[in-house]
Formats: C-alpha cells, structure tokens, sequence
C-alpha cells in the first residue's frame, strides 16, 4: 500500500464548486451544497453560470441550479420499483453521489495540526485502521450462515480505492468510541477519509459510463456501507431538543433513501452477479408479513388521522410494516443477527410522503419515530446505536406534552422496563 492509495488523479469538473476545485478534488456537483463540503463543514458556493449572448432561458426550461435530481441520484425519493433492464450492451447507468445536508458529527479546522495530520499520506494509523476493520462489527444484522458471503463480496470490493478508504473512515468512526483518548482524532480522520473516499467514487462515476457484472458489486458494496456510516453519525447525535435534531434526521433519511436507489438502478446486473444470494436472503427478510400486534395502536392513529389523503396513507402503509417486522426480529427466538435489520433499513425506507410529514413534525409521526426509538432501545448493546433509543423516545414526548401521553405510552413504558427484556 502507497500514498497514492489517498492522492488519486481525477477529472477535472468544470461545473464543481470553488472550494473542491481550491482543494483540487471532484465535486459531485450537487446544489446548493455539495456532498465534500457538506461532510467536511466547509463553506459551498459556486461561480455564476455565463450567459451566451443573444441567450434567453425559454419559458418551459429551469435554470440549471433548479434542474429536478436524476432518479438514481442518492438524494432522489423513494424508489419503489426497480429500474428498467440495462441496455443491450449490458451496461447500466453509473449513479453518483449527490449531497444534502448530512447528519455529521463536526470536524477540525481546515488549517490546523490535527487536519494536517489526517490529510497525510498512508500512516500507522491508517494500518490500525485497516487491521481492525472486521465485516461482523458493521454488518451486525448478517446472519452467521450468511457472513461468509459477506466477507468474500467485502474482499472482492477492496480492489477500489474509493470502497477502501470508506471501510477506513468508518473504523475510525468506530476507534473514535472505542479509544476516548484519540478520539478527537479519530472523528477527523472519519471525515476526511470519508470525503476522499466520495471523491474518488465521484472520480470513478465521471470516468465510466456504465456499470458492469464486475464493478456493480463494489458499488453496491460501497453504498451499504456509506449509508451505514452516516446513520451511526446521526445516532450519535444528541441535540437539545427534537426540533434541533429532526432536520439532521429527515436529511439523512432523504439522503439514505437515495442510497438506496444505487442497488434499484443496478438490480439487473446485481441479480445476475455474486451478490445475488445476499440480496435475495434481505429481501425475504424485508417482505416478511407481519405477526406482531406492538404497532396495532400506532396504526390506527396513523390511518386514522382525519386530514390525510389517500397517498399519504398509502405512504405510512410500508413504515408500519417494517417497524412491525423489526419488533417480529426482535422477539424471534432463537434471536438471529436480522433482528438489527431495521435499525439500519426503517428510516431510509420511508417514502417521501412520510418523511414529508416527519419534516412537518406531524405529532402521529413523531410518535411512529418513538416507536422506532423502541428498536433502538432494545439494541442498545449495539455501539452503532448506545442510547440513541431513548434520547428519542424522550425528545419525541417532550416535544409532543401530556396531550399524547396516551399514544406515548408504549414507547415510554419500555424505558421502564416493560418490554422485552434483553
């Protein structure tokens, strides 16, 4: 391993922002705030577009800083259905990924001994990074019959620089829990190797045109992961109040859903590729039926609510079967490593509606949020999730008063210690 693992050439981007291009990295191009920026707390802005002369912007055309997101972008909605076949040449549309505002943790000044120490070439923290990386403890909701699949898609995928130096950010994510003495350091590192590793991914987007049986396994690979560090930085997150922390949340549910939409785009070629077996065994597990009765209250509140139209209760009808199936996981016995699945799937599985009514902080979703925070709590032991639980059953209930203590109670009577006990 070199110094070049971390200093890549890439394509210059003509329409990037001005802090990429000052830093001489590839911008994703995102507006009004690019995912580099978004991720390293930087200032984002753009040079103005020139104008051709004679030019005019017609009637039915949007000036290019409005123009609507690409439906594979990992910040375009929900995408129920998977993507057309590819096209005959077996290539598939390469999905870059596009910014929002990230739920982020905060990180060094751009000028100071510790920045200059993270943006350094290959050093022996890199290495404990590397050797202490271990698939079990980021995939805590793969089954043991299914992690030898895992581990070989994971070493497969480490022919790319950019899936490589993700799996570095996130275990310094995690060394930053682990060892508190350098833990300041290692939250810098988690940035900065995280925002390399998205722009060599968007270096490798500008580069191909199409992805292939070889490199869609990465991409998917990649994917996962990034998704994964991102919610365990929002979990992390404790802020004063919920109306403090819900922007973080819905953000990252926009920007995860959008993650998700890597795999819909390549589900042709990922069917027909080594992750197949791995993609089937999730999805069985996600389109399970129901069992369980913990979300019949939560239901009808929901549904019931007088004001919402038929799309939107539509829009509730997969959130409350999936928080239903993540209580069903839990309370399986023998227990088995899927019942953390939904602690990682519920928020980016929430069509935009949802998310929609979440962002207005409509009370019957916020209590559907607490009883996501149940989950949480019942995997407390987890250190991607701590007591992220009960911050948010809390914050949920401060937020809504003793008006909704009754549509409260279950959430709040688990902190108790009524509930499944671990």
């Amino acid at each position: 391993m070199s110094g070049a693992m971390l200093r890549r050439s890439h394509k210059k981007s003509r329409a990037g922002c001005l802090e990429c291009k000052r830093r001489h990295v590839k911008c994703d191009e995102q507006r009004p705030k690019c995912i580099i920026c978004t991720l390293s707390e930087r200032p984002c802005s753009y040079p103005p577009t020139p104008t051709q002369p004679g030019s005019q912007t017609q009637p039915d055309q949007q000036p290019a800083s409005t123009a609507p997101t690409p439906p594979w972008s990992p910040v375009a909605q929900y995408l129920p259905e998977p993507a057309p076949p590819p096209p005959d040449d077996g290539g598939h549309a390469f999905p870059p990924v596009s910014s929002a505002s990230l739920p982020g943790y905060g990180t060094a000044p751009a000028e100071t001994p510790l920045s200059r120490l993270v943006s350094a070439d290959v050093n022996f923290d890199h290495m404990q990074m590397l050797v202490r990386f271990s698939v079990a403890d980021y995939y805590p909701d793969i089954d043991d019959d299914m992690m030898d699949l895992a581990r070989d898609l994971h070493q497969n995928s480490l022919r790319e620089p950019y899936y490589l130096l993700e799996i570095l950010a996130l275990s310094a994510r995690r060394l930053a829990l682990v060892e508190p003495a350098k833990s300041e350091t290692y939250l810098a590192y988690a940035v900065s190797l995280q925002t390399k590793a998205i722009s060599l991914y968007n270096a490798a987007v500008s580069r191909l045109a199409a992805l292939d049986r070889t490199t869609c396994v990465p991409v998917l690979m990649f994917a996962s992961l990034l998704g994964r560090h991102l919610i365990i930085d929002l979990l992390a997150r404790r802020e004063p109040d919920l109306d403090r922390f819900m922007p973080f949340y819905v953000e990252f549910c926009k920007i995860g859903s959008g993650i998700g939409a890597v795999a819909h785009a390549a589900w042709p070629l990922l069917l027909d590729s080594d992750i197949k077996t791995f993609l089937l065994w999730a999805a069985s597990i996600h389109t399970q039926t129901p069992a369980g009765r913990e979300c019949d209250a939560l239901r009808d509140l929901l549904l019931g609510a007088p004001d919402l139209d038929a799309p939107t209760r539509a829009a509730c009808e997969p959130v409350l079967r999936l928080l239903q199936v993540g209580f069903d996981l839990m309370r399986a016995r023998p227990a088995q490593n899927r019942r953390y699945m939904q602690i990682f799937a519920w928020s980016v599985a929430a069509p935009p509606a949802f998310t929609e009514l979440l962002e207005r902080r409509r009370p019957e979703a916020l209590v559907a949020l607490a009883y996501f925070g149940v989950l949480l709590h019942w995997a407390r032991d987890r250190w991607e999730v701590g007591t992220a639980g009960e911050y948010i059953i809390k914050a949920v209930s401060a937020h809504l008063g003793p008006g909704w203590d009754y549509h409260m109670a279950y959430p709040l009577s688990v902190l108790q210690g009524d509930g499944m006990e671990e």
